[in-house]
Order: structure tokens, then C-alpha cells, then sequence
């Protein structure tokens, strides 16, 4: 037999054309995988944030059990003191997000119609109207439409009362699971990876063990970073806002926190809402709000990142932003959250797959 016929890159590629075959005889026989498509839009998103609240907190169960506390006595530790974080959280910052929600409701229609006045008021601009001579009722349009978002929200909420029975439903059973797909991970996690080792050839076994391990750390590390990262933003955009006296800093401080998650157009987007309380106030405003970004991403960029995120993982921006904009134009927001992860996983694979070639090669 022809030595190719041995090589490992023969065998891997048989077992991804056998891969490709058996997905194409699934899209033929769909009924059979009906249930198996529920379960799993199901779960998805209860398994996908259990795991990432594994990754964030198993180093601190590891930790207690290297001190002689019960695994599951770590884990229910671990739940105790997230449920006093989060009551310290609430009694703390809740006061003032309910001021700033209530004062924010209170302050949409003039908002909004403050809004549609600046937007009216470009037809009066000489460069503008000098771009939109074919289309001029456009921006008219538009501030119509931004006014009646806000209106058109109760009635879309009344012609999807059963989408949005089943949204909260969802949240719910993923408010209820999600604790206890948690505990089962932290508690029985470490013990997957050998029961995988038990149906491979024991040759194999090592180069599993290390690929697995690598993306184990990978993931932990790009997780427990983007926490940080997304804490320190928060932190940072709140003490600026306040600084600079723009209001709702508590909501906009917390937008900018939570889409940070999306790489390299997180800020960008998180920017957004700040700037448009600010050009409501003052254009000076808006200066002060663009300082403030700038400065944080900026200390974020030169001192947080490198620093946890470490050098591993970090990536060229050209590649964060194909990556990101592919992912997006696949499957939408969480496509880009999910990205950069997903090609930290394809990367440690690949780069195991090219070490066992050359080893192969050279022996």
C-alpha cells in the first residue's frame, strides 16, 4: 500500500468527507432530525452561557479543592458569593438605575422630538441638500419614523403576544437551567475529556489530551480577559460620563459595557447613544463625550488588554475585522460575539494538525 494511504492527512481527509457525507444524507431525511434541531435551539443558549460561566469560575473551584474543600462544597460556596455580589450590586446601583431609568422614560417624547427637530433641520443645509437634490422628503421620513418607533412598540408587542409569551418563556427556563447545567459542568467537567481518551486508540491520546488542554486555557483566558476588559470599560465610562456631567451616565456607561463584547466595533457602537444625549445638550458635549471614549479605549487598548489578555491571543486588527464582519454577515450579532473565540479554537487545532504532519514528515 502506497505510503499516502498511511499518512495521517489521508485518514483526516477521509473522515471530513465522511463527515460532509453524512450531513448531506441529514438535510435529505429532515423529519428524522426534527426533535434533534428543537432540543438543540432549545439548550443552546442556556449551555452556551453555562459555558461561559465555566470558564469564568472553574479556575476558583479548581482553587478551593486544592485546599481540601468538597468539589460540590466549592460550587455551592462559589453560588454563595455570587448571590452576595449580586444583592451588594443591586442594593447599591439599584437605587440609581431605577432614578435614571424612570427620569429617561420621563424625558423620551421630548427626546424624540428634539430628535426629529435636528434632523428636520438639515434640509436647511446647503451641502446637504445639495446631496439629497433626487431624494429631499428623506430625511423627513426619516424623523417620522424615529417619532413613531416608540408608538408603533406597543402595537407591535400587541401583534406578537405569542412571540413574546414564548421569549420570556425561554428566558425563564433559561433563568431556572442555567444553574444547574453550571454546577454539573463544574462538578463533573474535568472528567469528560477521559471518557472521550476511552474511545480513541491510545496513540492518539496524547495529541488529544495537549489539544484539548491548549484550547481549554485558550478559551478560560479569552473569557476571563473580555470580563475584565468589559468591567474596566464600564467602570471607566461612568467615571467620565459623571466627570463630565452628561446625563444617564449609569445606562449609558452600561450599554458601553455589554456591547464591548463585540471586537473592534463594540466601542463603536457603544459610543453611539452617549453621543446622541450629548448633541441634545451641546456640541461642546459632544467633544467632552468623544474625550471620554477616546481616553478609556485608549487605556484600555495599551494597558488592560495586553496585559490579560495576554500574548497569545492577541491578533492583527485586519484579521479581527474580517473575522468579525464574515461572522456577522453568517449569523448576525452572535455571530460576532462568538468569532473571535471560535477561531482561537480553529487556530489551536490547526496549528496541532500542522505539528503532527511535520512530526510525521521528519520520523
Amino acid at each position: 500500500m502506497p505510503d499516502i494511504f498511511r499518512s495521517r492527512l489521508f485518514r483526516a481527509g477521509i473522515w471530513v468527507l465522511l463527515l460532509f457525507l453524512i450531513i448531506l444524507v441529514g438535510t435529505q431525511i429532515t423529519f428524522i432530525f426534527r426533535p434533534l434541531v428543537i432540543a438543540i435551539k432549545t439548550l443552546f443558549f442556556p449551555i452556551l452561557i453555562a459555558g461561559f460561566l465555566y470558564f469564568l469560575t472553574y479556575p476558583l473551584v479548581d482553587l478551593l479543592q486544592q485546599r481540601k474543600v468538597p468539589r460540590w462544597a466549592s460550587i455551592l460556596l462559589l453560588y454563595l458569593v455570587f448571590l452576595g455580589l449580586v444583592a451588594l450590586l443591586v442594593s447599591f446601583l439599584g437605587p440609581l438605575l431605577q432614578r435614571e431609568v424612570i427620569r429617561l422614560v420621563d424625558d423620551l417624547p421630548r427626546i424624540l422630538e428634539e430628535l426629529r427637530a435636528a434632523l428636520l433641520s438639515l434640509q436647511n443645509n446647503p451641502l446637504f441638500l445639495r446631496l439629497m437634490e433626487e431624494e429631499p422628503e428623506l430625511v423627513e421620513s426619516v424623523a417620522d419614523w424615529l417619532t413613531g418607533l416608540l408608538g408603533n412598540f406597543f402595537t407591535l408587542i400587541m401583534n406578537n403576544v405569542t412571540y413574546l409569551v414564548e421569549l420570556i418563556t425561554g428566558f425563564f427556563i433559561a433563568i431556572v437551567t442555567i444553574p444547574f447545567i453550571l454546577f454539573y459542568m463544574l462538578k463533573d467537567g474535568h472528567h469528560w475529556p477521559r471518557a472521550l481518551y476511552s474511545y480513541l486508540p491510545r496513540a492518539y491520546e496524547g495529541d488529544l489530551r495537549r489539544t484539548l488542554g491548549d484550547m481549554h486555557r485558550g478559551i478560560s483566558a479569552y473569557i476571563q480577559g473580555l470580563v475584565v476588559i468589559c468591567l474596566f470599560v464600564g467602570a471607566l465610562v461612568y467615571i467620565g460620563y459623571l466627570i463630565i456631567g452628561l446625563d444617564y451616565p449609569l445606562i449609558l456607561a452600561m450599554f458601553a459595557m455589554v456591547t464591548n463584547v463585540i471586537p473592534f466595533f463594540g466601542p463603536v457602537i457603544g459610543i453611539i447613544p452617549g453621543l446622541v444625549v450629548a448633541a441634545l445638550h451641546s456640541p461642546l458635549m459632544v467633544l467632552k463625550v468623544v474625550v471620554v471614549v477616546a481616553a478609556v479605549q485608549q487605556l484600555e487598548s495599551l494597558l488592560i488588554s495586553p496585559q490579560v489578555m495576554g500574548r497569545k491571543l492577541l491578533i492583527s486588527p485586519l484579521t479581527v475585522i474580517l473575522l468579525v464582519l464574515v461572522s456577522g454577515r453568517m449569523a448576525g450579532l452572535l455571530g460576532m460575539i462568538l468569532a473571535l473565540p471560535s477561531f482561537v479554537i480553529l487556530k489551536i487545532i490547526i496549528v496541532h494538525i500542522y505539528k503532527n504532519l511535520r512530526a510525521e514528515e521528519t520520523s
